[in-house]
C-alpha cells in the first residue's frame, strides 16, 4: 500500500510539473498557474509517506509554501488581493528551512573554516538586495513605507538568506545531500529574482520561460532530496 500510495503522488507531482512547464511555455497562465499551485501539496503528502523521521521545520517550510499556494487559487490569481497572505506563508516556510539547516551547523568550526565565503556572501546579499528593490521601485505603482512593501523587502531578504545559509550549509558538512537543498535552493531563489524582474520590470516572454525552467529544476531537487532518505545523518567536516 505504502508503495502504491508514494507512486500515485509521484505521478502526480511529475505530471502537474510537467503541466507547469507546458503551460508557461505555451503562454497558458491559467494552466500554468493551477498546476504551480497544486505542486506542493503533493511535496507535502510525499514527506509525510517517505520519511520515516520528520523535521518539525522541513514539514513546516512545505506546508506553509504550500498553503501560500492554495492561497492563489482561493485569490483567483489576483496578485493586490493574494500578495500579502501569499508572502506571509513563504515567509514562515522560508525562515523553518533556514532553521532546518542552521540548527545542524556548528557556528564556530564554519566561522573558523569559512570566513572569507561569508564576507563575500555577506557583500553579495547586500548588493542583491539592493538590485531587487530597486527593480521593485521602478513600478511607480509601489508605494513605499507601506505594510505590503516592508512585507515585500522582508520576503526577499528571507530568500537570499536561503540561499547564502544552504551554500554555507553545503560547505559545512559536504555531502551530497546538502549540495542537493544547495542545488535546488539556487533553482528557487533566482526563479524568485526572475519573478520580480518580470513583475516589476518588464513582462518579456523569455523571463517567463527562464523563471518556469529554474522553478521546474528546483521543484525536481526538492524531489530527489526528499525521496533520498532526509533522515541520514549528515557528514560533518571535522
Amino acid at each position: 500500500m505504502r508503495i502504491n500510495r508514494l507512486q500515485i503522488i509521484s505521478s502526480a507531482i511529475v505530471a502537474l510539473a510537467f503541466v507547469f512547464l507546458f503551460g508557461a511555455i505555451f503562454n497558458f497562465e491559467i494552466v500554468s498557474n493551477y498546476s504551480r499551485a497544486l505542486i506542493l501539496p503533493f511535496f507535502v503528502c510525499l514527506y509525510f509517506i517517505e520519511s520515516e523521521r520528520k523535521s518539525f521545520y522541513f514539514a513546516t517550510f512545505l506546508i506553509s509554501c504550500s498553503l501560500a499556494e492554495l492561497s492563489k487559487i482561493f485569490w483567483d490569481f489576483n496578485y493586490s488581493l493574494f500578495s500579502t497572505v501569499s508572502n506571509i506563508g513563504y515567509i514562515i516556510g522560508y525562515s523553518s528551512l533556514l532553521f532546518y539547516m542552521a540548527k545542524s551547523i556548528n557556528y564556530s568550526i564554519l566561522f573558523k573554516k569559512f570566513q572569507v565565503p561569508i564576507i563575500v556572501l555577506t557583500v553579495f546579499n547586500i548588493y542583491l538586495i539592493y538590485t531587487l528593490n530597486q527593480m521593485i521601485l521602478a513600478d511607480e505603482t509601489i508605494k513605499t513605507y507601506t505594510f505590503s512593501f516592508v512585507l515585500e523587502c522582508f520576503y526577499n531578504i528571507c530568500v537570499l538568506l536561503i540561499l547564502s545559509v544552504s551554500l554555507l550549509n553545503y560547505l559545512y558538512h559536504d555531502s551530497k545531500r546538502s549540495l542537493l537543498l544547495f542545488l535546488a535552493s539556487v533553482c528557487i531563489v533566482f526563479s524568485e529574482m526572475v519573478q520580480v524582474a518580470y513583475i516589476f520590470v518588464s513582462s518579456a516572454y523569455v523571463l517567463s520561460i527562464v523563471y518556469s525552467i529554474l522553478l521546474f529544476t528546483g521543484f525536481l531537487l526538492v524531489y530527489i532530496y526528499i525521496t533520498s532518505k532526509i533522515n541520514k545523518y549528515y557528514k560533518v567536516l571535522f
